[in-house]
């Protein structure tokens, strides 16, 4: 067992990123991008340009609007507007189609996680999730999940920095050596927490966006697993 896997024998709170880690996310972006792309396509406009455009502007907007479904689709609909002077009837039909896909696309769980939390809390760990976003549709997305019942509290902010990180820890009562922090984005669920001391579970996921891959600040503090249930015997949970 390494030095940071026995570290999170003493861990009194396991913190859980929510996109991407709890449940689907990514996903439901890829499409709405390949949709506006096909969108675009049938305007004329190529299709490579359209995507590089897009994570360009994406990028952008991030320290200004923060993560959200609904800035990311507001993006979109300004590279249409300036693209295109006369938007008719079909093109606004089918912008709005893409926007309540993403904002209203099915509460999918990854592989485990329902039975992984279920054991661990009926070990009785103590968990919150940590998610960033838009809080009205990052809590209407906990809500249906199936799974808040496992967790003590769900916080949600704009972007996760050293911080909010710091903040979350003194409401839950505990020192960063007694929490553990789990995400799949390195940018994001990884680096803000081991920067203030705080141990962390990487969970490897396919397709992360470019903008989250980044090298861990300090390797030492993180345990990298491939889903999930790694996390049990991580915990103690057999």
């Amino acid at each position: 067992m390494s030095t940071n896997e026995t570290k999170l024998e003493n861990t009194k709170l396991w913190i859980f990123d929510a996109d991407d880690t709890l449940w689907e996310s990514g996903l439901y972006f890829r499409r709405a991008e390949e949709d506006f792309t096909a969108l675009m396509t049938s305007l004329g406009f190529d299709p490579e340009e359209t995507r590089s455009e897009i994570h360009i502007r994406d990028i952008e907007r991030l320290s200004v609007t923060g993560y959200g479904a609904r800035p990311y689709m507001a993006t979109l609909k300004l590279i249409l507007k300036e693209k295109v002077t006369h938007l008719t009837p079909y093109m606004l039909a089918s912008i709005d189609y893409i926007s309540n896909s993403l904002l209203h696309h099915p509460l999918v769980l990854l592989p485990g996680v329902l039975d992984s939390l279920s054991r661990l809390h009926s070990a009785g760990k103590r968990m919150f999730v940590y998610t960033m976003g838009e809080k009205d549709h990052q809590i209407d997305k906990f809500n249906r999940s199936g799974i808040s019942q496992y967790f003590e509290h769900c916080t949600v902010v704009a972007l996760k920095t050293n911080e909010t990180m710091i903040e979350l820890l003194a409401t839950a009562g505990v020192t960063p050596a007694e929490a553990c922090m789990i995400g799949n984005s390195p940018r994001s669920d990884i680096n803000p927490a081991i920067g203030c001391g705080v141990n962390a579970v990487y969970v490897q996921r396919p397709h992360t966006w470019l903008a989250e891959q980044t090298k861990f600040a300090e390797p030492g503090l993180v345990t990298t697993v491939a889903g999930l249930p790694d996390i049990l015997p991580l915990a103690g949970v057999i």
